[in-house]
């Protein structure tokens, strides 16, 4: 499954909370429950974040806007949508999906959507709505980052379980295809 590097610790800074009945807690893993009111609608700008290929190594740099939207399903249980849409730059060497290669700085765009459950104690740092932060991730074709990313603490404080029930990635290039990236597996690839 593809991973934006720490994106699990991005996605997790950024989302809500509140409380009602654990019994409440919904068990359609792929959606949150949209006829609920909406605890978090924010937006959070990243740039320079390392994009993991279906074999693990970094095979570009995304930069993108993430939108959180977020509600309650139960006593500190919290459903988060996560849609990204952005532009990707290639590394040299491995094509995303391993079928080939791919040259430097071929570029592209690319939407997603993640479904995250967290349990945790709401604590917010942030807005709870617009767009509360910009974070240039400064990572590097090793999967290094030195730059400032956002952190469970932004708005949960303990965290006592995160689980990703849903993700889907979408990259394409005009003249170089499609790579695809889901909970099921992945398809195409990106290739000069």
């Amino acid at each position: 499954m593809r991973r934006i590097l720490m994106a699990l610790a991005l996605c997790v800074g950024l989302l809500a909370a509140g409380i009602s009945p654990a019994s409440a807690v919904p068990t359609d893993l792929d959606s949150c429950p949209t006829d609920r009111p909406t605890l978090y609608d924010v937006t959070i700008g990243n740039t320079n974040v390392a994009d993991i290929a279906s074999d693990g190594h970094v095979w570009a740099l995304d930069s993108y806007l993430q939108h959180v939207q977020v509600w309650r399903l139960g006593q500190k249980h919290y459903c988060f949508r996560i849609e990204y849409d952005g532009t990707w730059t290639s590394f040299a060497g491995v094509s995303p999906g391993g079928t080939g290669t791919i040259s430097d700085g071929l570029t592209g765009t690319f939407y997603g959507l993640r479904i995250l459950r967290l349990t945790g104690e709401f604590n917010p740092q942030y807005p709870l709505s617009g767009h509360v932060a910009d974070f240039d991730w400064q990572c590097n074709a090793d999967g290094t980052c030195t730059g400032p990313r956002p952190s469970p603490g932004m708005y949960f404080s303990p965290i006592t379980n995160v689980n990703s029930t849903w993700s889907e990635f979408h990259a394409t290039s005009a003249a170089n295809g499609t790579w695809h990236d889901t909970t099921y597996g992945y398809s195409g690839d990106i290739t000069d």
